[in-house]
């Protein structure tokens, strides 16, 4: 008689009802009487909606086995939301805390591999704005992202433990893979880095501002629509770092759009609105667009998902132009 099938054989509907047998386990912590646990999403996390006996609905956030984030990012995501909602009166979802006061559980299960990080959120309704992309709603994301810059530079005036800094191209806590596509696209790759570092290097020798805490993810999947609501969500990718880079992280979001630049102008007016556009030279735009590329592939190397060849094609190619350009 074999036993239980191993999690990666298994197919995609297989591991969700892993996962989600994973996720009531996590739901012990919680002080939630729970009568339903329903799959949502899928990206690089899975995200269960969880009924409640006396109504409520919250998002369980179930991590993959992979860790790329610092430890402790589960806290500071849950301390600046909370802090974020509190000053500003975003609609920034709370973080519910466990029966025990953490922000996160930690929960391993038989026939899931690894030990799984389970944040439990308010439930934001609606839809994704990749969903419903329009140049007004992309406006206000813009609004709400110079709203959390403004907030992010008085909140916290030293790193904090949890956070990523964003100093290097590959910030991620991932093993450098980008000598991977040394056969398809020769040292290119591995000399944009250099490159990208180098400019890099420079803005934060004499940064235009103090770094400080930034979403660090601003992108339509991290955006909920709900009739006239947009609600920025997912803060688990925050970093220390410099405006102009989170800025250029959403603006290379955007970039896969159709009707990609006024997506763009509409971001950076609607960002205007509320503060001055973090601007850079052109040669340092570059530079940080490219870095960025160069950050999701390496990600996207280590998380080799379905559709990873034209995932490569679509980051390493402006590298590549980046570096013929240069």
């Amino acid at each position: 008689m074999t036993g239980p099938r191993a999690f990666d054989d298994l197919t995609d509907r297989g591991r969700v009802g892993r996962l989600r047998a994973l996720a009531r386990d996590a739901l012990s912590e919680y002080d939630v009487a729970c009568v339903r646990v329903s799959y949502v999403a899928q990206a690089f996390n899975t995200v269960f909606r969880v009924d409640g006996a006396d109504g409520s609905v919250y998002a369980l956030r179930v991590s993959p086995q992979l860790r790329i984030h610092a430890e402790g990012c589960e806290a500071v995501e849950a301390a600046w939301g909370a802090a974020l909602r509190r000053d500003t009166g975003l609609a920034v979802p709370l973080v519910i805390p466990t029966g025990i006061g953490a922000s996160s559980a930690n929960v391993a299960r038989p026939g899931v591999p690894g030990v799984r990080t389970c944040v439990l959120f308010e439930w934001v309704g609606g839809r994704p704005l990749r969903q419903c992309m329009r140049v007004p709603l992309v406006r206000r994301v813009g609004a709400l992202t110079a709203v959390v810059h403004e907030h992010g530079a008085s909140y916290s005036h030293d790193p904090p433990a949890g956070a990523l800094t964003a100093d290097r191209v590959l910030y991620f806590r991932l093993p450098d893979r980008l000598d991977e596509l040394t056969a398809r696209y020769g040292s290119v790759i591995r000399e944009a880095v250099d490159r990208a570092q180098g400019a890099l290097d420079a803005l934060w020798r004499d940064p235009p501002h103090r770094p400080h805490l930034l979403h660090g993810d601003v992108q339509p999947g991290n955006v909920m629509v709900d009739r006239r609501e947009v609600v920025l969500i997912d803060f688990q990718d925050l970093i220390w770092g410099l405006e102009i880079q989170d800025a250029l992280f959403a603006l290379c979001a955007l970039e896969h759009f159709d009707d990609a630049p006024a997506l763009v102008d509409a971001f950076r007016s609607g960002y205007e609105s509320v503060r001055p556009w973090p601007d850079a030279d052109a040669e340092t735009t570059a530079a940080l667009r490219a870095a960025r590329h160069l950050n999701v592939l390496n990600f996207g190397l280590s998380v080799r998902k379905a559709g990873l060849d034209p995932f490569i094609a679509r980051h390493a190619d402006p590298v590549v132009g980046w570096m013929g350009a240069g």
